[in-house]
Parts: structure tokens; C-alpha cells; sequence
């Protein structure tokens, strides 16, 4: 799954579901791609775009949970 944040961008992998669900690999939201791709994200970051993409599912027919 491919997430902007910040006029950056980054991948994360997981795993989806029958149910239908997506579970993301926490750990694979570590650097962002190019041309950023030097750059780490910060805890800080990685909190915020996991709450914002948990809070924008809720409501979809595709929920994303992060382990």
C-alpha cells in the first residue's frame, strides 16, 4: 500500500484478508521512497499516519489494522 504524507511518499506492506481486511506490517514503515528515500520516519510520523489511516477505514469496507 502506498501512503503520501507530507508531499512524501512511502510503501508499506501487508497482508489482506477475506474479511476484507488489510493488515499492515508496522515494521515496513520505516524510510520513505525516492527521492527521499535517505530520509527515516520519525516515530513521530509513523504514529500520526497510523492513526489517520486506522480512523480513515473505520468506516470502509476495507479496514487497515497495523501489527
Amino acid at each position: 500500500m502506498e501512503i503520501r504524507y507530507n508531499e512524501k511518499r512511502t510503501i508499506v506492506t501487508g497482508e489482506l484478508t477475506l474479511t476484507p481486511a488489510f493488515y499492515a506490517d508496522i515494521n515496513s514503515l520505516q524510510h520513505w521512497i525516492a527521492p527521499h528515500e535517505d530520509i527515516e520516519i520519525p516515530e513521530a510520523e509513523k504514529q500520526i499516519i497510523i492513526s489517520t489511516i486506522m480512523n480513515e477505514s473505520k468506516d470502509k469496507k476495507l479496514r487497515i489494522y497495523f501489527d
